[in-house]
């Protein structure tokens, strides 16, 4: 899999790009640290303490999640009532799962040369998600598997995160976001 510090500049854009952020790097900056458990709250309070130096404030944090494109793109089919919709837009493809006309459950993926980033996941209810997003995400990993990307970037929520894990994903880290403040 892709060595994500070394890709980082890759990432970071196509993670804008599926959350529809501009590319815009000027005035950006992107602090990487390799931390163990223990550490992790120094790493955590020398992010906040670089950002606040430039005028930033805590915007949110997220986990971020790896795969091998190949495994997901191969775990689920399409179930048998529903159909798949996908369109390239200008800097991502989504994709969208109907049943009988009706969305139920939607994505975007921006695919890079060695890595893809998933994201903007939407489902109509819960039931939906369970039911439709694992084969909505292996449409989506076939995309980027077929563009040559070896490795899938899902960046969520921390909530959202262990049903991911329980799927075969792998937390590689966390994403700290900030604003101006």
């Amino acid at each position: 899999m892709t060595d994500l510090p070394d890709s980082l500049n890759e990432w970071a854009v196509l993670w804008g790009r599926v959350r529809g952020a501009d590319d815009a790097v000027d005035g950006h900056s992107v602090l990487i640290a390799q931390e163990t458990v223990a550490d992790a709250a120094a790493a955590a309070d020398a992010a906040l303490g670089q950002a606040q130096s430039q005028g930033l404030a805590p915007a949110g944090e997220h986990v971020l999640l790896t795969a091998d494109t190949a495994e997901i793109a191969a775990a689920h089919s399409l179930p048998e009532n529903a159909q798949l919709a996908s369109a390239p837009m200008e800097d991502y493809d989504v994709a969208e799962i109907s049943v009988f006309d009706h969305p139920v459950c939607s994505g975007r993926i921006s695919v890079g040369e060695a890595a893809a980033v998933i994201g903007n996941l939407k489902a109509e209810t819960a039931q939906d998600r369970d039911a439709y997003e694992p084969a909505l995400l292996a449409a989506l990993a076939e995309e980027a598997y077929l563009h040559g990307a070896q490795t899938l970037i899902l960046i969520l929520e921390a909530a959202e995160a262990d049903r991911f894990v329980a799927s075969g994903w792998t937390v590689a880290g966390r994403v700290l976001s900030f604003g101006k403040a």
